[in-house]
């Protein structure tokens, strides 16, 4: 019997228009309805998961977010939220300013708001897209998880741009690193012989790296709910599509990795599901052909 459902959400609950599916949006509460709890697992933090949560009714079910992958927890129905550690500036101060000389584009990351390095090397790209769409002339410089521009002031309003670690003033849940997919690949190889035994680092989507805590995972968060919940390993499915997707994948028997994750994650998985794209956890959730519920 499955008791639980944990989906990561960039490329594999939300499709490439940042939305869930009808489809899936609406099986996903007849489960809840069912008494199955729904935990989205994801590195933003939960200003930016409310909204999703409310189209899946989970303030009404309840449930849970692992949020900034595993850094903290927060309930959507009672906003009970517990943080289990920030970084203070001194301790990220190297590994960030180790970045801002790779090209790529380091962003220390609050609650609400964040300390984004803006790398020479991508301004010409920023200003030929905000060209081409025609972006006036406030929206962000910030990079996104898919994109050298994408506007994080919805999640993250309090933005600013600093030239090196010291004008970071204040505790952060994370770092996130973009760049192109390639040099994403090299730096990610970099910073972990560097800084691997001080920081949990994984690459979360093509064009972006995540750092957190030593010792951090959605993993470790994830077996923590299923202590205190009771559940055992052939109880909770999960779905991921992203290396920081796989320490959940490692603590359950239904794991699923999408059609459209690397070939990694999808060695890591129990299962091939279809992509975010086409309702893969639908589908995946369907071909366990077992009973849901409490």
């Amino acid at each position: 019997m499955i008791k639980a459902v944990v989906a990561d959400m960039d490329g594999t609950l939300l499709n490439e228009k940042d939305e869930i599916s009808q489809k899936t949006r609406d099986y996903l509460i007849d489960l809840e309805k069912k008494g199955v709890k729904l935990i989205l697992a994801s590195g933003r933090s939960y200003p930016r998961l409310l909204p999703y949560a409310k189209q899946l009714k989970m303030d009404e079910f309840g449930g849970y977010f692992i949020e900034i992958d595993g850094v903290a927890r927060y309930e959507p129905k009672t906003g009970k939220r517990i943080k289990f550690h920030e970084m203070q500036p001194e301790e990220i101060a190297e590994i960030y300013d180790w970045f801002t000389t790779t090209g790529a584009e380091p962003q220390a990351v609050f609650d609400d708001g964040l300390f984004d390095f803006l790398p020479e090397q991508a301004m010409e790209k920023k200003r030929k897209i905000r060209e081409e769409n025609n972006l006036p002339d406030d929206y962000p410089w910030t990079a996104g998880p898919w994109s050298w521009l994408a506007d994080l002031s919805k999640g993250y309003p309090n933005i600013s741009y600093v030239k090196s670690s010291a004008e970071i003033n204040r505790p952060i849940n994370k770092l996130q690193v973009m760049d192109d997919e390639e040099a994403i690949k090299k730096v990610y190889d970099q910073a972990i012989k560097k800084f691997g035994n001080q920081f949990s680092i994984y690459r979360t989507t093509p064009k972006q790296l995540e750092v957190l805590p030593f010792g951090f995972s959605k993993g470790e968060a994830l077996k923590r709910l299923m202590k205190e919940n009771g559940w055992n390993a052939d109880e909770v499915a999960v779905f991921g599509d992203g290396e920081n997707d796989v320490s959940m994948m490692q603590v359950v028997s239904h794991s699923f990795a999408m059609r459209n994750a690397k070939d990694y994650v999808q060695s890591k998985a129990a299962h091939i599901t279809d992509s975010n794209r086409n309702d893969g956890i639908v589908k995946g959730l369907e071909s366990l052909n077992l009973p849901f519920g409490a």
